[in-house]
């Protein structure tokens, strides 16, 4: 059996010592002003007019003012749902409106001006030198002088690169802190994509004049494509970040970004030069230095420049985290209208709590004294059974609340009979109304099913806590779209490939169109002297990728991992939730093919698959509880959240009927019982008929259940104090001796007591005519009753037909007429035993309902509600009510309990019949 954990001190999520909540004191503020709303409400107003004299109704607002603030941190514990809403709404505004806080227009500081004109000095080279082939390719130089000047100039970018790439470290040093590791990614993304286009400017009139104008659309589309893929890898490679690499040595993205658009607007300047739009009286040699010039000017001084938001007004900028944009704007909007709906959430809430309490506490200050008369009473509260907005802290609200706020972690049995409020219950504390206003937890609510397998039910327990793991972080987590380069790097394992793809193509394309010429047809371009190359480049694709897609192990199980954080939690929690829901199959390998001549062709392939096994029952349950610490760990950091902070509740065990399968289902699930995980808590309904049979037949009642639970809390029935409260919450005006009626009919069952106030409140009059009227709609149903009884089973038919002829002619609601039943029973102790049991239920039921009528008759006084009300012992009215649960257990002892009963009231007792 596990330990119930102890709540510490000083564990996360204790209220004691904690920093007062400043949302829960604003709503504790707001209170006064819904009670004064409750109080003009029309259900509540018209009441309260009729019966308190004009003069003396400020004094009673006054008072049950005081009367209800005096229990708001119950009415505020009703709402934490609403409260942890609104608070996540604030929260996600106040976060908004404190982007970008500094002002549009600040001063750059000098490390970010250097960082920046470093990165634009770095990226020059890549610019420049295809500005240079350009302008060669202008001049009347002979083709040898012009190889040479290509050649030098190979020779001078290649250490213009090295340049490049210590300027990039050095950057990096002055924005990050750490020498950057992007290499000369940058010169080379500029310099592939200006080549590209100088050239294809340059050279497509020659192009289509040898080639025709298909044949050089399709070269200068592939060529594009080529450059294309080569700029995506070189972009890839400069903002995506390698594998385990550590932080700080990547120049941030928004640096990148800025740099390539002043890269632009320097190749744009550059053209405006040297296509004389801007004429110049200037040799052209002249004008080349000069759009040279201008672009190292431009990128060196435009990156600093770009640092300031000022430069663009904030009414045109795109960006979401800028004060003042428009997306900025919108979603600042979108953001208040979520508080609004929250703060409007929780006034309904709390309205919801509000209203019950002020008229049960307006009942307790403008009730008379005593009255039999019943008056025309709103029975709107009655509509529902199980009304989640009536909920009432009774005794044991009270002391379930108390349990569970001392203890961190363990398993918990909530017995009781059906329809005493086990449900109501659990409900309650899901919503979080048993913890400190303000608080929250992870909750997972489920029923039993009547049929289940063991490790079915555990997995789709487990399934169903990730999901309330990914909803409780979805509310907390505001997720972005992911950025470009995240898109981008998606392509990365397809790099190879389609390199090897594109330059495939090309050479084969280009070469074949420069050996036979631009008209030969696709038969002769197959036989021309590039195939071998081709072939070659073939194999050395098919030699790389197989070298880069050896066989690699399947990923490791997701709780592997130990999330710290939110976010972590998440993705662990959707990772579980996808290794629950589907069969997991990893399939590793590489394949490749090489065409030859004539259609011939050689493959070579490998694979291996890896198939995970269905989990046992013991792994399912040892993965769940790494589960659950994982998720109790990171939730128990949050300021709001309670102890325990994970809590699993089981309801309708008690609809099992077979006590056996009940204890079948504890036995096979008590490994979960046991997980002994600090902050998870286990709430289970169990029947308290179900534990009776296990002990009327022996079974080892104590080892099935006391071995599964580290307690048993037991959910009494209502006593009166507590069925006033539920009356006083639902009816205004109703006087206190048709509630004591309600009580004693009702069996201290809250559901039954619902039932019976509305039949009591169905028609006003007098407390003997209340009365008369709902005992005859009870000996209605318990005559039909026995009439099933009877003709289901085999008992003689005489003896049967003189019970039921003897039951239907005294089953009129007097008084005298049911006691006389009950002492003249018409089968004799030698009949049938089966039928003496059904008489002496039900002519015991006729003694008890009998004895209602005579208390609650014209005779009943001040003198009678105050010995009933305040007495202990046989007198009470608890006593009185408590007959209908005991004939549930024994009808001899009902019988004893009304003669009990009578004989405290001075009552003449009548004995009961032999039962065989």
């Amino acid at each position: 059996m596990t330990a119930l954990h102890e709540a510490s001190a000083g564990a996360p999520g204790d209220t004691a010592g904690a920093v007062p909540d400043a949302l829960v004191s604003e709503l504790r503020d707001r209170l006064p002003e819904l009670v004064d709303v409750a109080l003009d409400d029309p259900s509540v107003a018209t009441e309260f007019g009729r019966r308190v004299a004009e003069a003396d109704r400020a004094g009673v607002r006054a008072h049950v003012r005081s009367a209800v603030l005096r229990g708001s941190q119950g009415i505020l514990r009703y709402t934490n749902p609403e409260i942890a809403g609104l608070r996540l709404a604030r929260q996600a505004l106040a976060d908004h409106e404190q982007r970008d806080a500094t002002p549009p227009l600040r001063t750059p500081s000098a490390r970010d001006r250097k960082g920046h004109a470093l990165t634009g000095a770095a990226m020059w080279p890549g610019l420049v030198f295809p500005l240079a082939a350009w302008q060669l390719g202008q001049t009347s130089l002979s083709g040898g002088a012009r190889f040479w000047i290509f050649l030098a100039g190979a020779v001078v970018g290649g250490f213009s690169l090295r340049w490049a790439h210590r300027l990039i470290a050095r950057a990096g040093t002055r924005l990050t802190g750490q020498p950057a590791r992007a290499g000369a990614g940058f010169p080379v993304t500029t310099a592939i994509a200006t080549t590209f286009l100088l050239v294809l400017w340059r050279l497509w009139p020659s192009s289509k004049a040898a080639m025709g104008p298909f044949w050089a659309t399709v070269v200068w589309v592939l060529a594009g494509l080529a450059a294309g893929f080569v700029l995506l890898t070189a972009c890839l490679a400069t903002f995506s970040p390698e594998k385990d690499e550590e932080p700080g040595r990547r120049i941030p993205p928004p640096v990148v970004a800025r740099t390539t658009l002043t890269a632009a607007v320097a190749a744009v300047a550059a053209y405006l030069l040297l296509s004389h739009v801007i004429p110049l009286p200037w040799p052209d040699w002249q004008v080349w230095l000069l759009a040279d010039g201008v672009t190292l000017l431009v990128l060196v001084l435009g990156g600093p420049l770009s640092l300031s938001p000022g430069l663009v007004p904030a009414r045109l900028s795109q960006d979401p985290d800028r004060r003042g944009s428009a997306k900025w704007t919108a979603t600042r909007d979108a953001l208040r209208v979520r508080v609004g709906e929250a703060e409007r959430d929780w006034l309904s809430a709390a309205m919801r709590a509000v209203l019950p309490a002020v008229t049960r506490h307006l009942n307790e200050a403008v009730n008379p004294s005593f009255s039999t008369v019943l008056p025309e009473l709103n029975r709107a509260g009655l509509g529902l059974m199980r009304a989640g907005d009536r909920i009432v802290d009774t005794a044991a609200f009270t002391r379930l609340r108390r349990l569970t706020s001392g203890i961190s972690g363990g398993a918990i049995g909530v017995a009781g009979p059906r329809g005493a409020g086990k449900s109501t219950l659990l409900e309650a504390y899901q919503a979080g109304r048993f913890l400190e206003a303000g608080r929250q937890h992870i909750v997972v609510l489920e029923s039993v099913p009547v049929r289940y397998d063991a490790r079915e039910f555990v997995l789709h327990l487990f399934a169903r806590t990730c999901a309330e793991v990914l909803g409780f972080c979805a509310a907390r987590i505001k997720d972005r779209p992911p950025r470009w380069t995240e898109r981008l790097a998606l392509l990365r394992p397809a790099a190879p490939l389609l390199a090897a793809v594109v330059l495939w193509v090309v050479v084969g394309f280009v070469g074949a169109a420069a050996v036979n010429g631009p008209r030969q047809d696709l038969g002769s371009w197959l036989s021309a002297m590039w195939w071998p190359l081709v072939v070659v480049l073939a194999g050395v694709t098919v030699l790389y990728l197989a070298r880069r897609r050896r066989f690699t192990p399947a990923p490791a199980p997701a709780l592997t991992r130990r999330p710290r954080d939110l976010p972590g939690l998440r993705d662990l929690a959707r990772e579980t939730l996808d290794g629950i829901e589907f069969q997991q199959k990893h399939t590793s390998g590489w394949s490749g093919k090489v065409g030859l001549l004539f259609g011939a062709e050689t493959g070579l392939s490998d694979s291996r698959e890896l198939t995970r096994q269905p989990r046992s029952y013991p792994q399912i349950v040892h993965e769940f509880g790494e589960f659950l610490r994982t998720t109790i760990d990171c939730v128990s950091r949050l300021p709001d959240i309670a102890t325990p902070s994970v809590v699993i509740v089981l309801d309708e065990l008690d609809k099992i009927l077979s006590p056996e399968e009940a204890q079948d289902f504890v036995n096979e699930v008590k490994a979960l019982f046991n997980l002994d995980v600090p902050g998870f808590l286990f709430l289970v309904s169990v029947s308290e008929d179900a534990l009776a049979s296990f002990e009327r037949r022996g079974l080892p009642v104590r080892d099935a259940f006391d071995s599964a639970f580290d307690m048993i809390f037991r959910l009494d029935h209502l006593r009166l104090p507590d069925a006033s409260a539920v009356l006083g919450a639902r009816v205004l005006g109703l006087p206190e001796p048709f509630v004591c009626l309600c009580h004693c009919l009702a069996g201290g069952l809250p559901r039954e007591l619902i039932r019976v106030a509305r039949l009591v409140t169905a028609e006003p009059g007098a407390l003997d005519a209340v009365c008369r009227r709902v005992v005859d709609e009870d000996l209605k149903g318990k005559l039909a009753g026995l009439r099933t009884v009877v003709a289901r089973e085999a008992y003689d038919h005489a003896r049967a037909s003189e019970l039921v002829r003897h039951v239907e002619a005294h089953a009129v609601p007097d008084a005298p007429v049911l006691l006389k039943a009950a002492t003249r029973p018409p089968v004799s102790p030698g009949d049938d035993e089966g039928l003496r049991r059904v008489q002496l239920e039900t002519l015991g039921y006729l003694y008890y309902l009998g004895t209602i009528r005579e208390v609650f008759g014209d005779g009943f006084g001040e003198a009678e509600l105050a010995r009933g009300r305040d007495s202990e012992g046989d007198a009470s009215f608890d006593t009185l009510t408590s007959v209908r649960q005991l004939f549930a257990v024994n009808a001899r002892l009902a019988w004893l309990t009304v003669s009990a009963f009578r004989e405290a009231w001075g009552l003449e007792a009548v004995a009961p019949p032999e039962a065989g």
